[in-house]
Parts: C-alpha cells; sequence; structure tokens
C-alpha cells in the first residue's frame, strides 16, 4: 500500500540550501510536498508547494527571509490532499510565522455537538440527584480570540488569468521590505503558501489592512521595465482585438 509521504529530509540547515542549490535541486526536483521553516529548533512557518526547491529560494528574498535557519521537507506521492495536509499541520503546530490557519474542507466542527451532550449529561446527573440545575448553561473554553486578519474575500475568477504568463514574479516594498508573490497556470497569486484570487487580497495579505492590490504589485513588461500590474492591465486593455 502505497503512503502519503514519499521521501523527506529534516533539520537541513539554511546554508546548505544556499550553497548548494543544484544537489537540492538533484534530490527534489520540482517535486511537491509540505515545508517547515525552523528559527534554532523552534517551528516558524509551514507551508504546501508543488515546486519545493522553488519555494524555499522565495523564503530567502521574502518577508521570512532571515527568520530561519533550518528547513524540513516531505515529499508526497500527490498533492490531492496537500492544502489539508498543511492546514492540519499548522492547526496543531500554530507556528508564529502563519498568519492564516486555513480551514478544512469538509470537515464538521464537533464543538456544539460536544455542548449539547455535556449540557443533557449534567442535566441528568442533576435529575437523579434531586438538586436544582444551575440556571448557567455550559460553556467550553474558547481560545482567545485572534487578532489575525480573516482571510479576504476571493473573486469568482483569478483576476490575472490571460494577463500574465505562469510564474511571473509580482514584487512589492511595504513598510521597508520587499515581497515576492508568484502567478500560477490559472493566474491565481501565491504568497506564503496561500492562494488568491484577486491582487487586492493578496496584498491585503501582506499590509494586514485594505490595499489596492493592481497599485501595490509591480511587474515587469515586455521590455522589461517594472510596472504596476493596473498599469498592465490598461495596456492590455488597450490593445485592438
Amino acid at each position: 500500500m502505497q503512503g502519503l509521504v514519499s521521501a523527506h529530509l529534516e533539520r537541513i540547515n539554511a546554508r546548505v540550501f544556499e550553497q548548494f542549490q543544484d544537489v537540492i535541486k538533484q534530490l527534489v526536483s520540482k517535486r511537491h510536498g509540505v515545508y517547515a521553516l525552523y528559527k534554532s529548533d523552534r517551528l516558524y512557518y509551514v507551508g504546501l508547494a508543488r515546486d519545493l526547491k522553488t519555494r524555499l529560494k522565495q523564503h530567502l528574498k521574502d518577508q521570512h527571509s532571515k527568520r530561519w535557519d533550518r528547513f524540513s521537507l516531505y515529499l508526497t506521492h500527490t498533492d490531492e490532499h496537500l492544502k489539508e495536509l498543511e492546514t492540519l499541520v499548522v492547526h496543531i503546530s500554530q507556528p508564529k510565522g502563519n498568519i492564516q490557519h486555513g480551514k478544512f474542507a469538509r470537515s464538521r466542527n464537533l464543538r456544539p455537538q460536544l455542548k449539547q451532550l455535556l449540557t443533557e449529561k449534567v442535566t441528568n446527573i442533576m435529575s437523579g440527584t434531586g438538586r436544582r440545575r444551575p440556571s448557567a448553561r455550559i460553556k467550553l473554553r474558547r481560545r482567545t480570540p485572534s487578532t489575525r486578519v480573516p482571510a479576504p474575500t476571493r473573486t469568482q475568477s483569478p483576476a490575472l488569468k490571460g494577463l500574465l504568463p505562469a510564474n511571473s514574479q509580482l514584487r512589492a516594498v511595504y513598510k521597508g521590505k520587499e515581497y515576492i508573490a508568484l502567478v500560477d497556470d490559472q493566474g491565481r497569486i501565491i504568497i506564503d503558501g496561500l492562494t488568491f484570487n484577486s491582487p487586492s487580497s493578496a496584498a491585503t495579505h501582506v499590509t494586514k489592512g485594505p490595499k489596492d492590490g493592481w497599485i501595490f504589485w509591480r511587474c515587469q513588461d515586455e521590455n522589461g521595465a517594472s510596472v504596476n500590474i493596473d498599469q498592465l492591465r490598461k495596456k492590455n486593455l488597450s490593445r485592438p482585438g
């Protein structure tokens, strides 16, 4: 029976990746899987990638650079449940670098059912002893309300579809730091292991507040000049059909 993980590398020094990228490429090629970044022995970030070597290279330059010094790679046979695998690990470990924890595709939250069963159990116990049941309903302790920004609402269709070729890079500078995102073959924007359909939702993920992504993100036009993607969009619309 084929397992989930086909191969793995654990707790490798980041310098090995920086200095011997050709060796890492030879090992993982363009294979997909889940990766983990560590600062010393503390887990900092968990992500997924359909090209692990390229994703690690991005993290040497993006907002996570200098925040990790070791990495682990877990190659999977298929990418069928890759997103949920990442979500599961993040929910359990809650790394500092993961701003969003993600949601399970079809999982049912059992908390309301547990609360109902406990309430019924207490009611039966109190009835059996003849004591009056407390008026307060059972409350389950909840995690401290998160200050994290909720996942941006996604549009129906990727906004950059047909505007930029697959693997195009989007760059932005915010508060003195450079951020790099990748455009996939469907026009979606990938950053920090998350996928966004609109430039503004991807920009909001970075700034933690509303942002016009068409102005925020820049790319190279056909002449190699750096332009914001709104300029590219307007130029594309002005071309004769």
